[in-house]
């Protein structure tokens, strides 16, 4: 029972180290998988696993157009670094000869998966969408920089995007925010020293 109750004091301190907060006033008889939490600010989400609070998530669509590639790639990334994987799955649509008929299509979803939820990297949320429960997979500030990592390479070549140096500051931002040095932003994100460091400090004169 020691050796436990100093495990969960471990996790604990190192959660707080991550910009975890504890879970308040929460509803008694809550049912629902996700937690819910009053008093939440807008854009804090809640990981079920963690149960940390993340600001500055993105859907993998948005993200994939900031990095100006397809859905696909970015969701291939989620599934390489092991924060989702495809799930195969059903959903009823009208048939085009007889709209009055549906039949099954098969699609594969991506599904956040129990290590990326505990690595801080994704956050599945759900809502109701025309009447049926739908799962949205929204990735963390830390879960964008490994995708970025992971696709440094196809971000460079694809051309210079509009918002890439604000993708980046808002990356770096989150990551600074959660206790990361400059070291270790360079680290989750692979981009260089130099660009971080820049970026910072372009963040601090407009803050200054």
């Amino acid at each position: 029972m020691a050796d436990f109750t100093a495990w969960i004091a471990a996790q604990r301190e190192a959660a707080i180290a991550r910009g975890g907060k504890p879970l308040r006033n929460i509803p008694r008889g809550n049912r629902d998988p996700f937690p819910r939490a009053s008093n939440r600010k807008r854009g804090e989400i809640i990981n079920p696993v963690t149960g940390e609070i993340v600001t500055g998530c993105l859907t993998i669509s948005k993200l994939s157009d900031q990095l100006g590639l397809s859905s696909q790639k970015v969701t291939n990334a989620l599934e390489q670094i092991g924060a989702v994987v495809r799930a195969l799955t059903t959903k009823d649509v009208p048939m085009i000869c007889a709209p009055e008929v549906t039949k099954p299509r098969y699609e594969r979803v991506p599904q956040a998966t129990r290590e990326g939820l505990e690595g801080g990297l994704v956050v599945p949320i759900t809502f109701d969408h025309g009447g049926r429960k739908t799962q949205c997979v929204l990735i963390t500030p830390e879960g964008q920089a490994a995708v970025w990592a992971a696709l440094k390479d196809e971000v460079k070549t694809s051309g210079p995007r509009p918002r890439k140096v604000e993708t980046k500051t808002q990356v770096i931002r989150e990551l600074l925010a959660a206790g990361h040095s400059q070291g270790s932003v360079v680290r989750q994100t692979g981009w260089p020293k130099q660009t971080v460091s820049r970026l910072v400090k372009t963040m601090e004169q407009r803050t200054g």
